[in-house]
């Protein structure tokens, strides 16, 4: 593979580049080597974080309970009852911005060393360098989750999705919520990509978040189903590897997943080829 790392936007834009997944994995499973005793321990910082952010988020919660609620009043026991489950979504959002800027700074990691340079386990702090756009989209990605998340749970259970199925019968029925079930699977996929790819143009070329997602976007779609085929399969072989070693697989699998997400981000958007 070219080691260049000059961007071709009008490559990604027209849509001139392969996303062969074979080789993607194996050129993944071959640049491991190198990448794993930076990454882990990267890995090792972002697990102390969360754990100390896990423990003063859950300080709060708990003085909130001793301090807070035995203060409730039969009048604003259900208002102070509210604040609390306010309280939780901003703590879970703390919580979900951490784990994204680490997963990110983690594929950025895999990013640099794909290109043969001088890595260290620091560099999973690499979103300090763009951290509004970072947080900017992380905020939106947890929110449209959450949206997404409230409304699918409504939906079904919602009357009308029951006499739906209740209308089609059990075999129509079942039929119907797999049909459901795999677009709401793709999708997951295919904004998982258009947001790990947006996050790589913002470290890697220090473009604005807006015009990095709208690029990002035009381009993924020149090969939408091959893009959205690699993560897939990636997962399913994350999944299937993990269990087969009974997670001791995960030594490895774990750095190869962020270099395939690093090696398509260079296959996209940069001159090297596989």
């Amino acid at each position: 593979m070219s080691d260049s790392n000059t961007a071709n936007f009008s490559k990604a834009l027209s849509g001139e580049y392969r996303i062969p997944i074979k080789a993607i994995f194996l050129e993944a499973w071959y640049r491991v080597k190198g990448l794993k005793a930076s990454y882990w321990l990267g890995f090792l910082y972002f697990i102390l974080v969360m754990a100390a952010a896990c423990l003063v988020l859950g300080l709060v919660l708990a003085l909130y309970d001793v301090f807070i609620l035995p203060l409730a009043t039969a009048h604003d026991v259900a208002a102070l009852y509210h604040l609390k489950l306010v309280l939780k979504f901003f703590v879970v959002a703390i919580v979900e911005v951490l784990r994204f800027l680490f997963t990110a700074s983690l594929a950025y990691m895999a990013l640099i060393h794909l290109r043969q340079q001088t890595i260290h386990a620091n560099l999973v702090f690499s979103f300090q360098h763009a951290l509004r756009p970072l947080l900017i989209i992380a905020l939106l990605l947890y929110l449209f989750n959450s949206v997404i998340l409230s409304g699918s749970n409504l939906f079904l259970h919602s009357e009308l999705l029951i006499h739906q199925i209740a209308y089609l019968g059990s075999i129509l029925g079942s039929i119907f919520l797999l049909l459901i079930f795999l677009i709401g699977f793709f999708l997951y996929f295919y904004l998982s990509i258009l947001v790990y790819m947006t996050v790589l143009l913002i470290l890697d070329k220090k473009m604005a978040w807006k015009e990095s997602l709208r690029l990002v976007f035009q381009s993924v779609n020149q090969h939408v189903f091959k893009n959205v085929s690699l993560i897939i399969v990636t997962s399913l072989v994350f999944g299937l590897l993990t269990l087969m070693t009974l997670g001791i697989g995960l030594i490895w699998l774990l750095p190869m997943t962020s270099l395939v997400t690093a090696i398509q981000y260079n296959k996209i958007f940069c001159e090297g080829n596989l």
